[in-house]
């Protein structure tokens, strides 16, 4: 019977890594994003599980936390990793050999910015994705046919960016993923709802005077919704999270001006630098141990 509880537990860990991409530490809900995830593009959502699996046994064998094993927060990095791979690239050998290191790599990293009180978010992730972007010329992986994008002329821009979190792009999946953040904590969601049609509203009313920002619609649309999200889940008043979600804004306009030319996608990392951003300049003012 100890065995099978633990078994139990530890299956639970690998599918809530899928929640814990949108800070949400359920199994359930893991499972139910896994399923939307496999109905818009199921090769992303089998290499995610993969992945997932993969991070759940390097926790095991690290002796890592139990707790933090079962919550999702040592595996989500490495599960939005091989969503990410599925999502980009055509399985071959070298893909999957390739995908166990990187989600080695984001287990790691994970639990070294634990260590330094340092939120990992989804920073992990983007690492090992600028690592494979660098590493393409040797790995050769081979892309698939171009991922379908957001519409940012019509308000469901901001659900279809909540899908685009994990590479899903059609609205209606889009706004089920939303309904199932909202079913775990509608009042964060709800706020950051609200800052990602401030930011649409921005994009469509600075879209002719200012190219840049239309040319980084999706990548601000995702960014921003996750930042205001982030923060909220991190307790911050809705003002900063709606300046988290500007700010991230921002972070995508001056990162595609940088990478754009070169070829090289930014991924969440605007996120990640906003939300590190806001929490660094807050911290002081909360006290010292609070997040």
């Amino acid at each position: 019977m100890g065995e099978r509880h633990w078994l139990i537990d530890e299956l639970r860990g690998t599918v809530a890594n899928f929640a814990q991409i949108y800070f949400i530490p359920s199994a359930g809900i893991g499972m139910l994003l896994f399923a939307l995830l496999a109905l818009a593009d199921l090769p992303a959502a089998l290499s995610g599980l993969a992945a997932s699996v993969a991070a759940s046994c390097l926790g095991i064998a690290l002796r890592l936390p139990r707790e933090q094993r079962r919550s999702g927060l040592l595996g989500y990095n490495g599960a939005l990793t091989g969503i990410a791979f599925g999502a980009l690239w055509q399985p071959n050998a070298t893909f999957a050999a390739w995908l166990v290191v990187c989600v080695c790599l984001t287990v790691f990293m994970t639990v070294i910015l634990a260590r330094h009180s340092l939120p990992a978010l989804t920073g992990p992730f983007v690492g090992v994705m600028v690592l494979t972007w660098a590493a393409q010329p040797w790995l050769a992986l081979l892309p698939r046919l171009g991922a379908l994008s957001c519409d940012a002329g019509t308000p469901g821009f901001v659900f279809c960016s909540v899908g685009q979190v994990v590479f899903v792009a059609p609205l209606v999946l889009g706004l089920l993923t939303w309904y199932l953040l909202a079913l775990w904590n509608v009042r964060v969601t709800l706020w950051a709802l609200a800052a990602g049609i401030s930011v649409w509203a921005g994009l469509a009313g600075l879209a002719i005077p200012w190219p840049a920002m239309a040319a980084q619609a999706g990548g601000i649309g995702v960014n921003a919704f996750l930042a205001a999200l982030g923060l909220g889940v991190f307790n911050r008043r809705p003002a900063l999270r709606f300046a988290g979600a500007a700010l991230a804004s921002v972070i995508c306009i001056a990162l595609g001006q940088a990478l754009g030319p070169l070829g090289w996608p930014y991924f969440t990392l605007p996120f990640n630098l906003a939300v590190w951003v806001v929490l660094g300049a807050t911290a002081r003012r909360r006290g010292p141990g609070a997040p």
